[in-house]
């Protein structure tokens, strides 16, 4: 038996099904956009156990409105995992404070009459035999900023977020030159959404994935610290899932010095707009910085056409730079642990 872990193509998003085989237990990682449901997820499943809404971007959350939606007539479900101030048993000053869209999710969670509650960094889920979940991040403090930063926005009439850039490819560098680019990183403060996404270790049986969310890296890098972990001394995993879909703003060089992997799941179609990722500077670094875990090559997992990727972006490495540094692309929506 095996734990599936299904990559659903959510254009610029995120949305997984994770399968425990031998215990027939399965669960959602975020959902994606509203189409990613209709031509994905429902037609991949029509239960979970539960849902793990990662944080309240629309690429992330959209998809869970018409699930909630068919729930319970033709989608099953026991709870979601979601922060948001009705969901965390914290002792806050700022009220019920969420940004529109969760706000928008719990109403829907509480009409439809489905159970809902937080994670925050320290908790475990144990979720079957061998499959357990082991919550990295956010901490409690960064959940109360976060609830803080977005009071004034629900006081006012603006929209959420505008568009960011993420990353651009379009300037041409060598591999080396853009391993050499200092941390891009935005301070916790001036990036609270993604300093309070849910991210966790994916333990079954010996294996260990890292969901990363759009997880801020001192969040992560500062929790393996806390847990031993050096430059000298790894966190080792199986596989990684980049956080926010591959953009340089969300890695660190501590953080790289920190983990051992060969092989790193990318989630995007491209991006939109002025959005971009993945961006070839994380790839240049991962190649470049990152222990492989006593592997020669090193892997990255597209869920979406990685030719239409670079049609769209520009190059993400050149083929001698990839044969030079043994770097494997491949496009693959499904991976499997024994």
């Amino acid at each position: 038996m095996a734990l599936v872990i299904t990559i659903f193509q959510a254009q610029y998003g995120d949305a997984f099904l994770i399968e425990d085989l031998s215990s027939g237990k399965h669960f959602l990682v975020d959902c994606g956009f509203k189409l990613t449901y209709k031509q994905h997820i429902k037609k991949k499943t029509k239960s979970a156990d539960f849902i793990i809404l990662t944080h309240s971007d629309e690429d992330h959350i959209n998809g869970a409105f018409p699930l909630l939606e068919d729930y319970p007539a033709s989608f099953s479900l026991s709870k979601v995992y979601v922060n948001s101030p009705e969901s965390v048993p914290l002792p806050r000053t700022s009220g019920e404070i969420s940004v529109l869209q969760a706000n928008s999710l719990v109403k829907l969670l509480s009409k439809k009459a489905v159970p809902f509650e937080g994670l925050i960094q320290g908790q475990v889920l144990d979720v079957s035999e061998y499959l357990s979940l082991e919550v990295i991040s956010p901490t409690s403090g960064d959940l109360e900023c976060y609830y803080e930063k977005y009071k004034a926005a629900l006081n006012s009439a603006l929209p959420d977020k505008n568009e960011t850039d993420i990353s651009s490819n379009v300037v041409t560098k060598s591999i080396t030159d853009w391993a050499g680019l200092p941390d891009s990183f935005l301070k916790k403060s001036d990036d609270i959404a993604n300093t309070s996404s849910i991210a966790f270790i994916l333990k079954y049986k010996n294996k260990r994935v890292l969901f990363l969310a759009d997880s801020h890296p001192e969040v992560i890098s500062d929790y393996f610290q806390r847990q031993g972990f050096s430059a000298e001394k790894k966190a080792e995993f199986d596989y990684i899932k980049l956080s926010h879909h591959g953009s340089a703003k969300s890695i660190s060089k501590q953080l790289l010095s920190m983990i051992s992997c060969n092989n790193f799941i990318i989630s995007t179609n491209g991006g939109k707009a002025r959005s971009k990722h993945p961006s070839v500077e994380t790839i240049a670094k991962l190649a470049t910085l990152v222990d492989r875990n006593n592997n020669d090559e090193i892997n990255f997992y597209f869920n979406h056409s990685i030719s239409a990727i670079e049609t769209r972006n520009g190059p993400l490495l050149s083929l001698d730079e990839r044969l030079l540094y043994k770097i494997k692309y491949i496009e693959q929506n499904e991976i499997r642990l024994t």
